[in-house]
C-alpha cells in the first residue's frame, strides 16, 4: 500500500513497484481515509509518505499499526524531519527511508522491511538513537531486564539488532539459522514489551542496554 500526498510520487512509486515481479500494489491512495484503506487490504506492507506534513502523521501510522498489526510500515522522510524520526518510531514504523532513495535501494529496503528487518537509510540511525537518552530513572528497569529476561544470546542477539544487521547476517555472524534468530528476536520483543525492531532497539538505548556506536548500512 503506497500512501502519499503527491500525485506524481503516487505515480513514481507505484510505477515501481509495479514492475517488481516480488510486489503486489494493493493501492495507492492520498492519506485521506488511508486507515480505512488500509484496514479493508491489510497490506503486507506500508509505504507512507510523511513529508508534506510529518507531525499529523503519527496519528495516521498509529492507527494503521492498531488496525494491522501484522502490516510493515514504512515511513518516507526528508532531512529537515529527521527530529521526529524517534517519534515516528515510536507510533509504530518498522523502517525509516529518505524520499530521495534511489529505485534500487528503495526495492531493496521495503524487501528486506517486509522479512522484519529494521532499515535505515545512512545517517537516519544514528539520529534516532541520537535523541534518545539514556534515563537515569530506569535503571532499575534495566537491571531487571538484564537479569531477569533477557538471556546472554538475547543480549548478544540485541547488540546486533542495534548495528541494523539482519536476520541473516546474525545467524551467520553467530553460527545459528535464521528461524533461530527469528524466535530469539520474537522473544526479545515480547520481554522488552515493544512491537518492532526498531522500538525494541531505542527502548534498550534508553533504559541503558544498548550503549555502543551504531552502525548504518543499506545499499553496499
Amino acid at each position: 500500500m503506497i500512501i502519499t500526498a503527491e500525485p506524481s510520487t503516487r505515480l513514481g512509486i507505484t510505477s515501481i513497484f509495479s514492475s517488481e515481479e516480488a510486489f503486489a500494489v494493493v493501492g495507492s491512495i492520498p492519506p485521506k481515509g488511508a486507515e480505512d484503506s488500509c484496514v479493508n487490504k491489510q497490506p503486507d506492507a506500508v509505504l507512507i509518505d510523511i513529508t508534506d506534513n510529518p507531525t499529523k502523521y503519527g496519528s495516521v501510522i498509529s492507527q494503521i499499526k492498531k488496525q494491522c498489526p501484522y502490516s510493515i510500515i514504512i515511513a518516507l522522510v526528508e532531512n529537515e524531519h529527521y527530529g521526529l524520526l524517534s517519534e515516528v518510531i515510536g507510533q509504530g514504523a518498522n523502517s525509516c527511508l529518505h524520499k530521495g532513495i534511489i529505485r534500487s535501494c528503495l526495492v531493496k529496503a521495503v524487501e528486506l522491511a517486509c522479512r522484519a528487518d529494521i532499515i535505515f537509510l545512512p545517517g537516519t540511525y544514528k539520529r534516532v538513537i541520537s535523541e534518545v537518552r539514556p534515563d537515569n530513572k530506569l535503571e532499575q528497569l534495566r537491571k531487571s531486564v538484564t537479569t531477569e529476561t533477557l538471556t546472554k544470546r538475547e543480549m548478544e542477539i540485541l547488540h546486533l539488532m542495534s548495528n541494523n544487521l539482519t536476520n541473516r547476517e546474525i545467524a551467520s555472524k553467530l553460527y545459528i539459522s535464521e528461524p533461530t534468530v527469528k524466535s530469539h528476536v520474537s522473544s526479545i520483543l515480547s520481554k522488552l514489551g515493544q512491537k518492532n525492531r526498531a522500538q525494541a532497539v531505542v527502548h534498550s538505548y534508553k533504559i541503558g542496554l544498548i550503549n555502543k556506536p551504531l552502525v548504518d548500512r543499506l545499499c553496499n
